[in-house]
């Protein structure tokens, strides 16, 4: 007998239809075909013992199991439900209702996919079922092929709580799935809804937040702003100054003024956690039991983070750092300490907000528009610029300490920022009532949010933020007076500026213009854009 049931696969975020195609005839044999990895083969032996615990058999017969397409490799133990149910349909030990519900029309040639399931789940040795990665996006993709349901364990089952368009079953073990496969109707218990992971309470910030808040930084107001800016149009920042002046301080600040993720945004980044087995865990630290995840992400890996880990790769093409910061913050802290190829290799992310990698099975394509806030010493020793005469480092040195951090990259970096040390007033004499709170700067940033939002999606654009404007769209987003032309023209002149940081400029300033609520770029807006991204040659700006 011949028995079909679907399930799917991951590859980077690319998700495939999977059928597995069971056949029980005469004779003592296990084939298991289809391009399978070790996990998927050391299948039989978790089957064989969790059917055994349910009341099942294994059959002791020639047991033939094709994973189609069987051009694209297998990997995981995501696999073992559907061969369990398809062996168990294909030796007559599931009843007729069952049966149908796993059987597939052949209409002109296509396949109708009308009462399918999609099924998928690792088996315990006592059929429980224990968690997959890659949950959302295949969630996502069996809806839009035509699938009217999943059936997933529990914890997995959840990431797709918030996602409309497709019935989503949440089994805690082996029966569960017989008992949904039997009678979806009497199973309704187990569909996921919105309900199911609780209230989304407001974000309160979390302990992290709470102990960095902009309040608690003295002076630096220029730097403050900095980081508004950078912020509410999703620019790269790059703070430079001596050790202790707060350059830390400043980034992780950053959390606690920026606006929660659109859902369009959260299904974005969730599916990348999804697919890196990390979405459970981050969404354990919100205030519900899964979903989407809300805050944007925050990452800060160390200077000796390896390549692959931070691009992305491995044996299984998993994402990297700047994929898991998609839609949120990478801080390289110590950013001149990073190995210089670890550094070389975001210039392609950050311009192009896409990562490719490419192994021998095929190319994954991640998401990698994130925002790069580094922080970093203006020399070796860090004194170079805070006027206490304690740097004793050699030209020589300085020059080579900052070649770690090529031009190229700097260019991709739409704002510096120098850091100067805190004056000792305003650091013993703290100024009352001038020292904003992050929730009244996060109401800044949000409003500019929303204009950006508002404007972008009003035009059915790919992007939500000002930093995100492609080169084609400068021109109709960034419009200029004519003064305002003459203005910058002197600017590109006399400093240098490249045509990248000419539009970078033209970026920064209709974000400073959206703080404002102001729909044109004015020259004030422009000069202080200039500002921000040349701080050493403020001086022809005043």
């Amino acid at each position: 007998m011949l028995c079909k049931v679907y399930c799917a696969c991951c590859n980077g975020l690319e998700v495939t239809t999977v059928t597995v195609e069971v056949s029980v005839t005469d004779g003592i044999q296990f084939h298991l075909v289809g391009l399978p990895d070790s996990a998927v083969k050391e299948s039989q032996q978790r089957i064989e013992s969790a059917l055994f615990s349910n009341g099942f058999r294994f059959p002791g017969k020639r047991i033939t199991i094709n994973l189609a397409p069987a051009n694209i490799k297998k990997e995981g133990s995501s696999f073992d439900v559907p061969l369990a149910i398809g062996i168990l349909c294909a030796s007559g030990q599931l009843d007729e209702n069952v049966a149908l519900r796993l059987k597939d029309f052949i209409i002109l040639g296509e396949l109708a996919l009308d009462g399918n399931f999609i099924i998928l789940g690792e088996l315990a040795l006592d059929g429980t079922l224990r968690e997959i990665p890659g949950a959302l996006p295949i969630i996502i993709h069996a809806m839009e092929q035509g699938f009217k349901a999943c059936i997933l364990p529990s914890s997995s089952a959840m990431e797709g709580a918030e996602i409309d368009g497709i019935t989503i079953f949440a089994a805690e073990s082996f029966r569960d799935v017989i008992g949904i496969l039997k009678s979806p109707e009497e199973a309704s218990d187990l569909i996921v809804t919105p309900q199911s992971i609780g209230q989304v309470e407001e974000d309160d910030g979390g302990e992290d937040r709470q102990n960095y808040d902009f309040s608690q930084v003295r002076g630096q107001f220029q730097a403050k702003r900095a980081m508004e800016i950078a912020a509410s149009g999703g620019h790269n920042i790059i703070l430079s100054g001596s050790p202790g002046s707060g350059k830390t301080f400043l980034a992780k600040c950053l959390r606690g003024i920026l606006p929660p993720m659109s859902k369009e945004e959260a299904i974005q980044t969730s599916n990348i956690y999804s697919v890196a087995g990390l979405l459970a865990s981050e969404s354990g630290k919100e205030h519900h039991r899964g979903g989407l995840l809300r805050n944007r992400p925050f990452r800060s890996p160390h200077h000796t983070i390896t390549v692959p880990a931070l691009i992305g790769g491995g044996s299984k093409g998993l994402p990297g750092e700047i994929s898991l910061a998609h839609n949120g913050v990478l801080f390289a802290d110590e950013f001149a300490e990073y190995d210089r190829r670890s550094i070389e290799v975001l210039r392609q992310p950050l311009e192009d907000g896409v990562v490719q990698i490419s192994r021998v099975m095929g190319k994954h394509f991640y998401p990698a528009r994130f925002m790069l806030v580094a922080a970093m010493n203006p020399c070796p020793c860090g004194h170079l610029y805070d006027g206490s005469g304690k740097c004793k480092c050699s030209s020589s040195a300085i020059i080579k300490y900052r070649s770690k951090i090529s031009g190229p990259v700097m260019d991709r970096i739409d704002i510096h920022v120098l850091v100067r040390p805190v004056k000792a007033n305003e650091l013993i004499f703290p100024s009352q009532g001038r020292e904003e709170t992050s929730s009244v700067i996060a109401e800044r940033v949000k409003k500019a949010r929303d204009i950006q939002m508002e404007r972008y999606l009003k035009n059915g654009e790919s992007f939500f933020t000002n930093a995100a404007i492609t080169p084609s769209k400068i021109a109709t987003y960034c419009r200029l007076k004519y003064q305002d032309r003459l203005l910058l023209e002197a600017l590109v002149r006399k400093q240098g500026i490249s045509a990248r940081g000419y539009t970078r400029i033209l970026k920064i300033a209709r974000t400073i213009a959206d703080l404002e609520q102001s729909e044109t770029i004015a020259e004030k807006h422009i000069a202080e854009a200039a500002s921000l991204r040349c701080p050493d040659k403020n001086e022809m700006m005043q």
